[in-house]
């Protein structure tokens, strides 16, 4: 890798990056949704229990419901009174000297106070009667009113990101239209001459396009709603086109077109349009040619880098922040550290992405074969982060990582 010669001066770093993203005034906007679309969205409202969770005493274990006291002297013989399955109810309380046959989640009856589960007990053939062979504990498998949740409190703060945990305690407590941010909507537009789409055959001088494909599925991970606009020629009329077609929706991902050659037109045709232009480049690596702009109407544009694995890095890393503070969530990277399997050469004058391998130990940095090297990209699962300028690092050496 090795130092670089590139003037980086007029470049901004990624933490500047960083901080013009996530100071752009977006708007959220709320909306109710059924349970089956709200999943990986966040709650724009409390959402407060309707009733006690579990609404009565309940039984943890098939067994018996007994009165702990019954059991002090074990082991001890009581007579079954009843059976109480889920969803049933004891026809009487419990008196001294009995136990009821009880199922898991079934109501514990009045008088009982411990439940013993079935294999810590002995029935006796012929009788109605159940031998416990030790004492039990007041409360013992038991789960009280309210335990989980009591009516009026809040189950579910607003703020919160839904997954299934969240939404099976959201149809817990009745909640069957849930109050979220809406998501924003994306749209996902390639550039290039050089590009056919992945089912064509390129001819001799063509590649198939992967950044399409690619930043849907990273989007799939945002809480967004994404759209392929699929790819455009190296036209400034095609492009503009389809630029306004993309400004339809929230969100505009362009790959290609952002550096300084005579056929990289969007920049350019973003001013035209309106644009206020809040990034031109990056000191990045890979990703320097990156563009952040507003455009009229609320509405962002983020130009990419054609290069697979420059658009990747600049998606996860930036483009993703947006995403979730217009969804109302709290732009986050989350690193982690670990020690390196083997040295580092010194970087660069840029942050670094390099794709590497986590093992649960270590990391295991693979060789770097440029942007373009989206079989490399392949092979990771996650992306040490090289700060500029950082000396050679020796195995062993603790360094940042994101998780892919």
């Amino acid at each position: 890798m090795g130092n670089e010669h590139l003037d980086v001066s007029e470049l901004i770093t990624v933490r500047q990056a960083m901080g013009i993203i996530d100071a752009a005034e977006v708007r959220v906007r709320a909306e109710r949704v059924g349970l089956e679309r709200c999943a990986g969205l966040y709650l724009a409202e409390d959402l407060t229990s309707d009733r006690d969770a579990p609404p009565f005493d309940k039984s943890l274990m098939d067994g018996y419901a007994v009165r702990a006291g019954d059991l002090e002297k074990g082991p001890r013989e009581l007579t079954v009174v009843d059976r109480i399955a889920a969803g049933g109810s004891a026809a009487s309380p419990l008196g001294e000297g009995e136990a009821m046959a009880i199922m898991t989640g079934a109501p514990l009856p009045a008088g009982a106070d411990a439940v013993v589960p079935i294999e810590q007990t002995q029935t006796i053939e012929g009788s109605n009667r159940v031998r416990f062979m030790e004492p039990t504990e007041l409360g013992r498998f038991v789960a009280r009113r309210g335990s989980d949740a009591a009516a009026g409190s809040v189950a579910l703060k607003a703020g919160t990101r839904l997954g299934a945990a969240q939404v099976a305690v959201a149809a817990s407590i009745g909640v069957v239209k849930v109050p979220v941010y809406r998501a924003p909507s994306v749209a996902v537009l390639g550039t290039g001459d050089e590009l056919v789409s992945p089912e064509q055959v390129p001819a001799a001088n063509q590649i198939r396009s992967c950044n399409n494909p690619m930043l849907m599925t990273l989007l799939r991970r945002q809480p967004c709603r994404a759209i392929d606009l699929g790819l455009v020629r190296d036209d400034p009329a095609m492009i503009g086109e389809r630029i306004e077609v993309g400004l339809e929706q929230d969100v505009l991902l362009i790959s290609g077109g952002m550096s300084m050659g005579e056929r990289d037109y969007v920049p350019g045709m973003l001013r035209r349009l309106g644009a206020e232009m809040k990034i031109t480049k990056l000191r990045i690596k890979p990703g320097k040619p990156f563009v952040f702009a507003k455009m009229p109407g609320g509405k962002f544009v983020f130009g990419l880098p054609g290069n697979p694995v420059s658009a990747f890095v600049c998606t996860i890393f930036l483009v993703s922040r947006l995403l979730e503070k217009m969804a109302g969530g709290t732009p986050r990277s989350e690193m982690h550290t670990a020690p390196l399997a083997r040295s580092l050469l010194a970087n660069g004058n840029r942050t670094f992405f390099q794709p590497a391998i986590f093992d649960g130990r270590a990391i295991i940095p693979l060789q770097w074969k440029g942007s373009a090297d989206v079989y490399t990209l392949g092979q990771a699962n996650a992306l040490v982060v090289r700060p500029e300028n950082q000396a050679a690092q020796v195995a062993g050496a603790m360094v940042e990582f994101m998780e892919l």
